[in-house]
């Protein structure tokens, strides 16, 4: 299973939220912070896709100023879940 986020078209954490979450299938009530984003990554059993899945973060350079400080605590949180051994790989690009 291969996760796309394309952070060249995120202008927003709601944004990065209605993209990832949907494709990991979510359910309606997953918090949209990143709390709930670490409890969904790392501890897992949430979506209804678990890993084992890639994660391929496309144009990471490109993130938008105003979003960079959210977007590096996200990544960050993914590869939180690589170190857990969840079944997680990120490929940044």
């Amino acid at each position: 299973m291969e996760i796309t986020v394309d952070w060249k078209q995120i202008e927003s954490e709601d944004d990065f939220y209605n993209i990832f979450l949907s494709q990991v299938k979510a359910p309606d009530w997953h918090g949209r912070n990143l709390d709930a984003l670490i409890d969904s990554i790392v501890t897992g059993d949430i979506n209804s896709i678990e890993p084992p899945y890639t994660i391929h973060n496309l144009n990471t350079g490109f993130a938008p100023r105003h979003i960079t400080e959210f977007q590096l605590k996200v990544l960050a949180i993914f590869n939180e879940g690589v170190v857990e051994n969840r079944g997680i790989k990120v490929v940044n690009e």
